[in-house]
């Protein structure tokens, strides 16, 4: 499981953490036995983005890495089971901060 906090106890980027808390919530939602080769590859790439932007946690992330985890989210939603309105949530959070990003762009 993820931790959304840093052995230096220093200040992590609101939308790394983020991507911690959904990690987590797709590590017990996924329904593994229904994948599809591109199904692991999303998930592959989910877990390749977080562990580049948790090297560098108190900064955000690119808007590139953001639409790329939000696209693998997107992907694996036909094999994600939860109706978890704590998760819907998180998936608000990077949408409404990927806009954010798009409109400083």
């Amino acid at each position: 499981m993820k931790n959304a906090t840093n052995e230096n106890n220093n200040r992590i980027h609101e939308t790394v953490a983020l991507m911690a808390n959904i990690i987590n919530y797709l590590s017990v939602s996924l329904y593994e036995g229904l994948f599809t080769h591109n199904h692991e590859q999303a998930r592959a790439e989910l877990n390749t983005i977080y562990n580049s932007v948790s090297l560098k946690s108190n900064e955000p992330p690119s808007l590139d890495d953001s639409l790329n985890f939000y696209r693998n989210i997107f992907y694996l939603k036909s094999v994600t089971d939860t109706d978890d309105i704590t998760y819907h949530a998180y998936i608000r959070q990077l949408k409404a901060y990927i806009q954010k990003c798009k409109e400083s762009s």
